[in-house]
Parts: C-alpha cells; sequence; structure tokens
C-alpha cells in the first residue's frame, strides 16, 4: 500500500483528515503530524514518518500556511529525503501568492468545500512519480 505523509496546519486538521479519508478509498495510507506518537524528539519522528512515506504532500489553504516554519521544516524534509512533492493549493488562492522557495514545486489546485475531489489526482500526479 502506498504511503502520503500530509503536511498542513493544524487549522485545517478535518480538512486534511477529509483529503485523508478519500486517499484511503484509493488505496493510500496517510500519515499527518496528529498521528504521530509524542516523542522527546518530535523532528525526528516527522523525519522518519516523511521517510517512510512514498510522496508528501503540502495541502495549501493560504500564504501564510505555505510561509510557516513547521510546513517548510517538513518540505524541506521531503526534498532532502527525495520524496516526490505536491502542494495541494486552494483555489482561493493564486501561486503567485506562495513564498519564491516554493516555485517550481508541482502544484495541484483544489476546492476546501470538495476534499473529495482531491484523492484521485494525488494519485495520479504524485504516486504515479514515486
Amino acid at each position: 500500500m502506498a504511503r502520503v505523509f500530509l503536511s498542513h496546519s493544524r487549522r485545517d486538521a478535518n480538512l486534511v483528515a477529509a483529503i485523508a479519508s478519500e486517499l484511503r478509498k484509493h488505496g493510500v495510507e496517510t500519515v499527518v503530524d496528529e498521528t504521530i506518537a509524542p516523542a522527546d524528539d518530535f523532528r525526528r519522528a516527522i523525519k522518519a514518518a516523511i521517510r517512510r512515506a512514498d510522496g508528501f504532500v503540502m495541502v495549501v489553504t493560504s500564504p501564510e500556511v505555505a510561509a510557516s516554519s513547521w510546513t517548510s521544516y517538513e518540505l524541506g524534509m521531503a526534498e532532502a529525503l527525495g520524496k516526490p512533492i505536491l502542494l495541494l493549493l486552494s483555489q482561493n488562492h493564486s501561486a503567485a501568492q506562495l513564498p519564491s522557495d516554493l516555485a517550481g514545486l508541482p502544484i495541484a489546485a483544489f476546492d476546501p468545500e470538495r476534499p473529495e475531489m482531491v484523492g484521485r489526482e494525488i494519485v495520479d500526479r504524485l504516486l504515479a512519480a514515486a
């Protein structure tokens, strides 16, 4: 079974849970930081979870989410580990609003009101590259 790490803002936990549910319908296991057991070294636990993933998805519902130090850490870890990356960008924002260090990464626009629509796209665009 394929496994995807979903990076996101905690304020988007319900949205990410819906995306994770949809991915499970496509046979994809998901990992989010809320499912990682508390550890003395949370960064090490995140790194291990990303290492075990077949792909990395950053759920971006606003430019502030994309600029967060924590999501940047997770993205940097995924890049360092050579994971296929996909940014899910809310259709309410444009790529031009994102920090410049995200330029060049694959982006898929999505409707936050219809998270069930992104499962197939993640499978097709991200996991096909893995």
